[in-house]
């Protein structure tokens, strides 16, 4: 049974890569074509290449233009959450087809060069933690653009009811291109999550058996020979587990890192969000009880939706760091609560080493070096935000009262 659970848990792994690598390639953000049975399973291909210029080209032509018919005729209106959030995920999109370009031979030596559904086979993944990961992966993924569709669809009706709907189709579309190596990067984080959570259930294993080896009444049942023999058979499964922490430690990073930029960018377009939502939502009610106007119910709950998207990707995003960094961190607490006491010297020798190696490299989500992302994420998110719009409310009801 536990075969058979552990193989479905690694083809629905294998099964959502190869899909996110298909819609990559699709799109044109990667220029490599993959090879499953090969030794090098990613190389860089010519024709993928110019398949992505070509992509590239379009996507900045097709919406540059738009970006300056709009600017020329005077109807670009900075205070409307959802045209900056648009302007913002173009730019993303733009920045991330040319940076996946030159990056195209770097990706295709590390994506070959990770081990990664090697060590997956080693590990046994938690069915209930795999499915509640993938689920809010799913939700990241396919469930917020279908908001963000209705939320267009909402604003077209209001404003341009003339106007097919297929063009909230061609609003959306830069926001999943924008989002696409960001999910990347959550659903990575994800996988390396519940491969360290495994990992840890088995050294929690290992501890359980040492730990009772060690109980006088077990001592009197069992001989030193036989205690020693399996304290070096318990050894040999520990050096295991800490080459695959290794891999995972120093893989994961190599990973992540084609991707970060674009998460750092993300990071940014829903910082900006974030503020400008807010301050919609702050310009609708101080029209109505300071000019006199109607309150534009509508336009507040659409500029809300983006609003509450932006903090949910976030919060999604800030809650798996913290879940990854915990799992790390209970690697440590699981070898330090194993007693050592009557264990044989060979058996500590690997637990020291083990101990040592995960609290020297003392694992850090952060991108590019520049931010590092835990807990306090959400804390310095909303600081920034209550930053910017304490600077912009002030100019606003400073003009405002002025005008009176």
């Amino acid at each position: 049974m536990n075969l058979t659970s552990d193989r479905t848990h690694r083809s629905m792994v294998k099964m959502l890569t190869i899909t996110l690598v298909a819609f990559m390639t699709l799109f044109g953000l990667l220029a490599n074509s993959y090879h499953p049975r090969s030794r090098e399973r990613f190389r860089f291909n010519k024709f993928y290449l110019a398949y992505a210029m070509l992509w590239t080209i379009g996507f900045s032509t097709v919406y540059g233009r738009q970006i300056y018919k709009e600017y020329s005729q005077g109807q670009i209106n900075l205070k409307d959450a959802i045209t900056l959030y648009s302007y913002m995920n173009i730019t993303v999109a733009v920045i991330n087809y040319v940076t996946q370009m030159m990056i195209s031979h770097h990706v295709a030596k590390m994506m070959s060069r990770v081990p990664f559904f090697q060590t997956l086979k080693t590990l046994r993944l938690d069915s209930r933690s795999l499915y509640t990961s993938i689920s809010l992966a799913m939700i990241k993924t396919i469930g917020f653009p279908l908001i963000l569709e209705v939320a267009f669809i909402l604003q077209q009706r209001r404003t341009h009811p003339e106007i097919s709907l297929i063009w909230t189709l061609y609003r959306l579309f830069p926001l999943v291109i924008s989002n696409l190596l960001n999910n990347c990067y959550y659903g990575a984080m994800v996988v390396v999550k519940e491969m360290l959570k495994a990992l840890n259930r088995q050294l929690e294993a290992q501890q359980q058996e040492v730990n009772l080896l060690q109980r006088e009444d077990q001592r009197k049942m069992t001989t030193t020979y036989y205690r020693m023999h399996r304290f070096c058979s318990l050894a040999d499964e520990l050096d295991k587990l800490a080459g695959r922490y290794k891999v995972i430690y120093f893989h994961a990073e190599k990973y992540l890192t084609p991707m970060s930029l674009s998460m750092i960018l993300s990071l940014i377009c829903h910082l900006l969000g974030i503020t400008v939502g807010f301050y919609s939502i702050y310009y609708s009610i101080a029209d109505a009880l300071i000019a006199g106007k109607a309150f534009d119910g509508l336009g507040a709950l659409i500029s809300s939706v983006f609003l509450t998207i932006s903090l949910s990707e976030i919060t999604m995003l800030t809650h798996l760091c913290n879940n990854l960094l915990v799992a790390t961190k209970r690697s440590v607490l699981i070898l330090q609560e194993m007693n050592l006491k009557h264990a044989d010297c060979r058996y500590r020798q690997s637990v020291h080493a083990f101990t040592l190696l995960v609290t020297v490299t003392k694992y850090k989500i952060k991108p590019l070096g520049l931010y590092e992302l835990d807990m306090q994420l959400i804390s310095n998110v909303f600081s920034a935000v209550a930053s910017f719009l304490i600077v912009l409310v002030q100019a606003d009801l400073s003009q405002r009262f002025r005008m009176h």
